[in-house]
């Protein structure tokens, strides 16, 4: 029987705690078996921010030796680097060796059947403090490499990879992990037929878009927030619902994961279906621009992908707000609504770098409350039961004190989605930078009326 070796993660260095909400709701969509995560808080709280570069995450021990499903998760979630086996550990790149030549050559070759290369990742510095290259570190590895002689090496497309990880996080503010993990492994990544969703990321990159506006949101955020609600949806024929979609980040990124979407703005110049001029930022891909003639279909015809089903000039507090939305659905209740909410005023977006000691805005709590109630309103009207609200809030940062913080923001999140027939199932938070952290949100719709 084949050994049952220790998995773990490696995710970016961004985007916030909701990472690993993402990879459980991305596992879920594609049908994985019922997994008890347990992520390790430790490592989550003492590296878990968005400073990284990157965030490993033990897995919990499973019962089969084939994990192809963790495979393609990992190569469906944005914020994942990939899922690996554990082949060495230890704190020398002897030890770690030493580690994996206990592992029998048949299953080193029964794991990697063909083409193969490795890879040297350095955690937490720039270079190896290792004083040999890639080549002299891996020579130690004499019996992985032994068993893998009659497999080809490729170094431009291979089929398998294995990876030398370096351990060297140490990050200013924050304190040494207690147990620290070992700093070298010998990982093998978990290979995946599905395509990479940092292909989709490069696709949708905000620098190729023809349709922009000042507060487009970037493709790898907006891919997250659609995977995080599209958990339970069906693998084909989602629909997915943004009332506030600005210049279209979110619909279509949904679309790019294979879901029909409609979407609303107060502003009409945003959907409208004619091209109307309107102020286009420039960017390095399409430098010079100005105020062209575009519209928001523009990216999905570019991108190759499904326009939206409908899009309204709408107000979302109006009273017929429900009733609209559902109409640009056929009737259909949505299996996701995904969101940005503008909450009355732009945010500050431009960096620390941009910081100039003075609040670009601020946000009444009790205005803001009122606006999250109306969304929660929103989504019981328009989803399905099991169906998921997936949002943005601002809240409390160490330079921002205007905002509630993320307790305040959760039990008011509970309280309210009581009422309205939703479950909170997840709320974490991304640092921007110290003047501005937002929550990532999630809830789902339960069982009751929609009105």
């Amino acid at each position: 029987m084949p050994p049952l070796l220790p998995l773990l993660a490696l995710f970016y260095g961004r985007l916030g705690d909701s990472r690993l909400a993402e990879f459980e709701a991305v596992a879920q969509r594609l049908g994985a078996p019922a997994v008890d995560w347990t992520w390790n808080p430790r490592i989550l709280a003492g590296n878990g921010g968005d400073i990284g570069p990157s965030v490993v995450q033990p897995l919990p021990a499973l019962a089969e030796p084939d994990h192809g499903w963790l495979g393609d998760t990992a190569a469906r979630a944005v914020a994942c680097r990939g899922v690996f086996e554990i082949w060495g550990a230890g704190d020398s790149v002897e030890a770690c060796a030493a580690a994996a030549a206990t592992l029998p050559a048949a299953y080193i070759r029964a794991r990697i059947r063909s083409s193969w290369r490795v890879d040297s990742v350095v955690l937490g510095a720039r270079r190896s403090q290792h004083p040999g290259d890639l080549g002299a570190r891996m020579s130690v590895f004499g019996h992985v490499l032994d068993a893998l002689k009659v497999r080809q090496v490729d170094l431009t497309s291979p089929m398998f990879r294995l990876w030398l990880v370096e351990d060297r996080r140490s990050l200013a503010d924050e304190g040494p992990l207690p147990d620290p993990p070992p700093i070298y492994h010998l990982l093998f990544q978990l290979s995946s037929g599905r395509p990479p969703i940092q292909d989709t990321v490069r696709l949708l990159d905000l620098r190729k878009r023809a349709f922009l506006s000042t507060s487009s949101m970037p493709a790898d955020r907006a891919l997250l927030l659609c995977n995080l609600a599209l958990a339970n949806a069906p693998s084909s024929d989602a629909g997915l619902l943004d009332p506030y979609c600005g210049s279209g980040g979110t619909l279509l990124a949904a679309a790019a994961l294979g879901a029909w979407t409609v979407g609303s703005d107060l502003d009409w110049r945003l959907v409208s279906d004619n091209r109307v001029p309107i102020r286009i930022p420039t960017s390095a891909n399409r430098p010079g621009r100005g105020v062209e003639a575009v519209r928001m279909r523009d990216n999905f015809d570019e991108a190759g992908l499904p326009p939206p089903a409908a899009l309204l000039t709408l107000d979302v507090g109006a009273p017929d707000a429900a009733s609209r939305l559902l109409a640009g659905s056929g009737g259909r209740l949505y299996d996701a609504l995904v969101c940005d909410p503008p909450y009355g005023r732009r945010e500050f977006q431009q960096g620390a770098e941009g910081w100039a000691g003075e609040l670009t805005f601020k946000v009444d709590e009790a205005a803001l409350v009122a606006t999250l109630l109306t969304l929660l309103g929103l989504a019981r009207a328009t989803l399905r039961p099991g169906g998921r609200l997936v949002f943005l809030a601002p809240v409390r940062s160490p330079r921002d004190a205007s905002k509630p913080d993320l307790e305040a923001l959760r039990g008011a999140l509970k309280r309210g989605g009581l009422a309205r027939n939703l479950h909170l199932v997840h709320i974490g938070v991304e640092a921007m930078h110290s003047g501005l952290h937002r929550a990532v949100v999630v809830m789902e719709r339960t069982q009751g009326s929609a009105i």
